[in-house]
């Protein structure tokens, strides 16, 4: 019997920067991880990995009322403490909103199911805080090093990953956590929730 596969994509906001990506089986074992430019690149990955779960962090819905403060979701995050980019008109993260929406829609159009996750909120529930700067040499050693005992190919992954592929490795592996039922939808249902793994 073929093993469960959980793809992680942290895109970014347009095709003309890499985006990262990870697969893992059920076993938390590292089935791949690179980069990426194009959205037909992240389908055929998933179309080669058939992924029980793909796991996106970007937002993949709009508010119901664009003039609020944001989606439910993050509103909840953020008085959990956990500060993240709001989905409203002024939004600075439009280009990534759209884009994550229509990969998500590709993506069930392909049969693949598709959940939304923040590997920053994750990161805190899995981790606890402090959490250093992932874009710095000592942020994403900090995060290697905790991600290498939840997975453990990770520590046989010779190369520098950049922080994309880090967070890509955080996103699949928030996606075995919800097929295990170690992870809980955030936010209203209806209008987009947030995947986040249970707090400790």
């Amino acid at each position: 019997m073929p093993l469960r596969t959980y793809l992680g994509v942290d895109p970014t906001c347009s095709e003309a920067r890499l985006s990262g990506y990870a697969v893992l089986d059920e076993q938390a074992r590292l089935m791949a991880v690179g980069l990426v430019a194009t959205d037909e690149q992240i389908l055929s990955l998933a179309s080669h990995w058939r992924p029980r779960l793909v796991a996106l962090d970007a937002p993949l819905s709009w508010p119901f009322d664009l003039e609020s403060k944001g989606r439910q979701c993050e509103l909840l995050l953020a008085h959990e403490g956990i500060g993240i980019f709001r989905t409203t008109r002024r939004t600075i993260i439009r280009a990534l909103v759209e884009r994550g929406i229509a990969l998500s829609a590709d993506m069930w159009a392909r049969g693949f199911a598709v959940i939304e996750i923040y590997p920053y909120g994750s990161k805190v529930r899995l981790f606890g805080r402090p959490i250093p700067k992932k874009t710095t040499p000592e942020g994403r050693a900090w995060l290697r090093q905790r991600l290498e005992a939840l997975v453990p190919d990770l520590a046989e992954h010779q190369g520098t990953l950049s922080h994309d592929e880090l967070d890509a490795v955080v996103a699949a592996y928030t996606a075995l956590l919800r097929d295990r039922g170690l992870a809980e939808e955030v936010g209203d249902p209806n209008e987009g929730p947030i995947c986040l793994p249970l707090r400790r």
